[in-house]
């Protein structure tokens, strides 16, 4: 059963009034695929994704406006939302495709407007964000002169300007929808070698060139430090079941500590492992995110950790530190909690090396909360294997 096409779109809406920023990564985690039909009609990868960045700002205005569309799926809605940015931004469109009387043009014009705007904000440093963000209608000063000459070929309006900066929440929205942007970004491709034009000199320097590679590969691989990407694989061991991983630890706590389970729950996790054993990630996610939305059951906490564990899978280390951070019953799974976390900003850290510093300086937090003999030895040595 596909819980993601029974979900009511107020559900959806909901979830983005309640924590926004989870409710972004579950319209990404679900729909953001959706995304790729737009290139049938002539757009680019990254235009396609643009318009999709413009409708789950759209969908999150609309959350807290408390304006939930009734009588279709929150799937259509995107879709529909998305191509009705793309019939904006390309007239041509309109031509072949039927209008969408269920959008306001003057309200997707304006999030576009805005979405310059946030751009153009995203590219400024965080103290300077803070202050314009904080007085959006004191447009003076470094911070403002930045922002101004990064717009200066855009033909944004004075008032626009002041709109978007007075709309913090819809800003915060679209910084989400760039973190998670960032995963679909396809590698960039090597450089192709240049050939010398003297064949003689180049074979005696491809031989030397060789001759220090093979070196220099001795000695990585007797001597060099594991990469973060190994050190990674070599950490995260997931569990192969769901429902065994959540029995073993049923049974090992203290059973009176815990919620008395109910059928509807149980059920739902035997769902949701099944889809899980059999590598269907995705729709592992649907029961599980159908006990967090739709239900208040004794097995909730379960379900944030399995959802957090999933999206370190999918390679989502954001999304995986929100479901950390929604699970509340330390006693049961602080333990848990803070492992997995380590290992989000470790994976985190294999996009971004800057990152290895805060890494390591998580693993240093969390070695203190780990109780676990086997666990701890092998943070201490994560921790060892980090240092510079």
């Amino acid at each position: 059963m596909a819980y993601s096409e029974s979900f009511s779109t107020k559900a959806y809406f909901d979830g983005l009034r309640r924590d926004a920023q989870f409710g972004t990564s579950v319209l990404y985690s679900l729909f953001r695929s959706d995304a790729q039909r737009l290139t049938a009609l002539d757009l680019s990868e990254s235009e396609a994704a643009y318009c999709f960045r413009l409708a789950v700002s759209d969908v999150a205005r609309l959350a807290r406006a408390e304006q939930t569309p009734e009588d279709i799926s929150m799937e259509a809605f995107l879709r529909q939302l998305a191509l009705a940015h793309a019939m904006l931004l390309q007239p041509v469109l309109s031509a072949s495709l039927p209008e969408h009387s269920l959008f306001d043009e003057a309200a997707l014009r304006q999030t576009q407007q805005k979405a310059v705007v946030w751009s153009a904000l995203e590219g400024l440093d965080p103290d300077c964000q803070g202050a314009l963000l904080a007085e959006p209608t004191s447009l003076e000063g470094p911070c403002a002169d930045a922002l101004k000459a990064a717009l200066s070929d855009k033909n944004i309006s004075p008032e626009v300007l002041t709109a978007a900066l007075s709309d913090r929440e819809g800003f915060r929205i679209w910084q989400y929808t760039g973190a998670h942007e960032q995963a679909y970004q396809p590698p960039t491709p090597p450089q192709p070698l240049v050939e010398s034009a003297n064949r003689k000199a180049w074979r005696w320097a491809l031989f030397i060139f060789l001759s220090v590679i093979g070196a220099y590969a001795v000695y990585q691989f007797l001597f060099r430090p594991k990469t973060i990407a190994e050190l990674y694989a070599s950490n995260f061991n997931p569990p192969r079941s769901l429902l065994a991983d959540w029995e073993q630890r049923r049974n090992t706590n203290n059973s009176d500590a815990a919620a008395p389970l109910t059928e509807e729950c149980l059920m739902l996790l035997r769902e949701a492992d099944a889809a899980y054993q059999a590598g269907d990630l995705r729709n592992a996610m649907d029961p599980l995110l159908f006990i967090v939305l739709d239900t208040a059951t004794a097995c909730q906490a379960d379900a944030w950790l399995y959802l957090g564990i999933i999206q370190l899978r999918l390679k989502d280390p954001l999304t995986a530190m929100q479901c950390f951070a929604k699970i509340e019953d330390l006693e049961r799974f602080g333990e848990d909690i803070y492992w997995y976390q380590v290992l989000a900003y470790l994976q985190m850290a294999q996009n971004n090396p800057q990152q290895r510093e805060r890494a390591a300086k998580a693993i240093e937090l969390a070695i203190p909360n780990i109780h676990n003999p086997e666990r701890r030895a092998q943070a201490e040595a994560l921790l060892k294997d980090l240092a510079p």
